[in-house]
């Protein structure tokens, strides 16, 4: 389905979800006889900016409405209703003028709407799946390897995509393929004979010449010609982002948010200001504190230096205070659950994470940021680079005192590589994913985390 109707029919719903709750305020007001006083004139109001507010916390996609189970449908109305809720009651107490409205009317209407509003979008996906399998668009793939199967298995998933391919053609037929139609020049007559409207190429980037002269064939024909990057499929995480040079189009295999410099900017802003204020504010005092505790533990100094692996594959040295007794194997062997090297206020600090405190210097210095992955030992980067898939690519922006991985909880050490894996998946997720609303909800989970008690933080 193009891109335009995808925009439409997620418009739709929005104006669909405003139409239902203002029927249903209105009705409501009715069944409970409440008089149209100016305070439901503000609340009817608020209402409809809040629910439209949320959609800017809590982005609606196409795929959202047409994949998402009911389960999950139902949540998200419910997080909407709570954040307009929340605006609506928090106005309300503001103006002063929360008093004469009523309160049962206002828990009803809520609970209501996030029913019917579950109710509508489910049956309004149905209805549009069945309009969608009257209009399908016919269309064939050139190609007949793997990259044509996948391609045809992608478009036969989801009915939403609004198309129905008719055959394969390849001047090469891969043996394997039972399902070949025939030759282009045969796709061309099988075009023109069956209304196809949409080409789908897949063929390598080697033949060039057959894709040109099939481009000019579609142009003639006002077909859509679409043609699909092999490169696609080796990534298994997001979508390949199309840019362009001057007037060529490139695709990157990643979009990683944090390379645009506005982006950038915010995030050291952010940086900048948390980092300034725990220094200023909270680090003096736990400075005194754990400084005389970890003098008085062990001889040594107060904070721990590590050659760490930051941005890019860029050793910098991060800083903690020191846990553990003095050892010459500090930078190759990692922290364990029964570590005799700790000493008692170190394991009080590493289970409170008060420990990454002075990992606020390097976030001010700027070789660290406040959320991100994790910034390994070298030895780390030296044992798992070569044996974990796409290690290397958390290395694209700045390590983090916390990350989305640490709030997920694959923390503390790692006996399998599994639990690695599971770890570098979770930062290729904040890479490709990043935002500054994200930030806030890791350290949100990882303050929650700290203060429920987490048993892998040793």
């Amino acid at each position: 389905m193009h891109n335009r109707y995808r925009i439409v029919i997620s418009i739709l719903y929005i104006i669909l979800d405003l139409i239902l709750l203002n029927l249903l305020y209105f009705s409501m007001l009715y069944l409970f006889k409440l008089p149209f006083l100016e305070v439901y004139h503000v609340i009817f109001l608020l209402i409809n900016f809040g629910y439209v507010f949320s959609f800017a916390i809590i982005p609606l996609s196409f795929e959202d409405l047409t994949q998402l189970k009911i389960y999950h449908i139902f949540r998200r109305n419910v997080l909407k209703l709570i954040m307009t809720g929340f605006i609506l009651i928090s106005c309300l107490f503001f103006m002063k003028i929360a008093e004469p409205t009523s309160r049962l009317f206002t828990l009803t209407f809520f609970a209501t709407s996030c029913i019917l509003m579950t109710l509508t979008q489910l049956i309004t996906r149905h209805a549009l799946s069945y309009a969608i399998r009257q209009t399908f668009s016919k269309g064939i793939i050139l190609g007949t390897g793997e990259l044509g199967i996948r391609v045809f298995d992608e478009l036969l998933s989801n009915i939403y995509n609004g198309v129905i391919i008719l055959g394969f053609f390849d001047d090469n037929p891969d043996p394997n393929n039972k399902d070949v139609s025939g030759n282009l020049e045969d796709a061309k007559k099988f075009i023109l004979n069956n209304s196809v409207t949409d080409v789908f190429c897949t063929l390598n980037m080697s033949e060039e010449e057959k894709i040109r002269d099939f481009i000019k064939f579609a142009e003639r024909h006002v077909l859509n010609f679409h043609i699909v990057p092999g490169i696609g499929y080796y990534h298994a995480g997001n979508k390949p982002y199309m840019t362009n040079i001057g007037r060529m189009p490139v695709f990157l295999l990643r979009h990683i948010p944090l390379s645009y410099v506005h982006n950038g900017f915010i995030k050291r802003a952010f940086d900048i200001f948390v980092s300034f204020f725990v220094l200023v504010t909270l680090f003096p005092l736990l400075f005194i504190i754990f400084g005389t505790l970890i003098k008085l533990s062990s001889p040594g100094p107060i904070f721990f230096k590590q050659k760490r692996t930051g941005k890019r594959g860029k050793e910098f040295t991060c800083y903690k205070f020191r846990t553990m007794k003095y050892s010459a194997e500090a930078d190759v062997v990692q922290a364990t659950s029964n570590d005799s090297r700790k000493t008692k206020v170190g394991d009080f600090m590493r289970k409170t994470s008060l420990d990454e405190m002075p990992q606020f210097f390097n976030v001010l210095i700027g070789n660290m940021s406040c959320v991100g992955p994790r910034p390994h030992m070298l030895q780390h980067t030296y044992e798992y680079s070569p044996i974990v898939d796409k290690y290397m690519v958390r290395h694209f922006i700045k390590p983090g005192i916390t990350g989305l991985a640490q709030s997920r909880g694959y923390r503390g050490e790692t006996k399998e590589v599994e639990l690695m894996e599971k770890r570098i998946k979770s930062d290729i997720e904040y890479v490709e994913n990043w935002s500054l609303r994200l930030d806030m909800k890791i350290i949100l989970d990882t303050v929650r985390m700290i203060l429920k008690g987490d048993k892998k933080a040793y």
